[in-house]
């Protein structure tokens, strides 16, 4: 009788949890990469919604030029007025960068100054009769960012 039990069929317990301890490692590998294909997405929308914004920032900056010259609110007579640090919306309600700003906050998140490595800036300069206009956009300590760079003929 003892010979027919040990040819009986079934799993050993020690079978079970090895099968067991295999099947959670599978698993904990999947929430892994299920982790970083949620953080990939996210960082792939900020990207999508900065080139938005920087896009948006040239494409004001160009139409804006088409003011006549004599116009202070034409970049070509004062691009300091269209420069300058998107990091805090502390700009007055009637100021173009402080929509920029807004726009900033509003789809990617406030600025993290605390991490040092995120930046939200536009620079535009007069450069031998054109104006060049360089965005530059880093959010999540450095994560994702986006740099435009557009010369504007008058």
């Amino acid at each position: 009788m003892s010979k027919q039990k040990l040819l009986q069929g079934g799993f050993t317990l020690i079978e079970a949890m090895v099968s067991m301890a295999i099947f959670g490692i599978g698993f904990a590998g999947l929430y892994l990469f299920y982790g970083m294909s949620q953080t990939s997405i996210v960082n792939s929308d900020k990207k999508l919604y900065m080139s938005l914004v920087a896009d948006s920032i040239v494409e004001t900056v160009a139409n804006e030029s088409r003011r006549p010259s004599s116009d202070p609110l034409n970049p070509f007579t004062s691009p300091a007025a269209y420069s300058g640090s998107l990091e805090t919306c502390s700009y007055p309600t009637t100021d173009i960068r402080k929509t920029w700003c807004d726009n900033l906050v509003n789809t990617v998140g406030p600025f993290n100054g605390a991490s040092g490595r995120e930046v939200r800036s536009v620079k535009t300069q007069l450069d031998s009769g054109s104006l060049l206009v360089d965005v530059a956009l880093i959010a999540d300590s450095g994560m994702v960012s986006v740099y435009l760079s557009r010369r504007i003929r008058p």
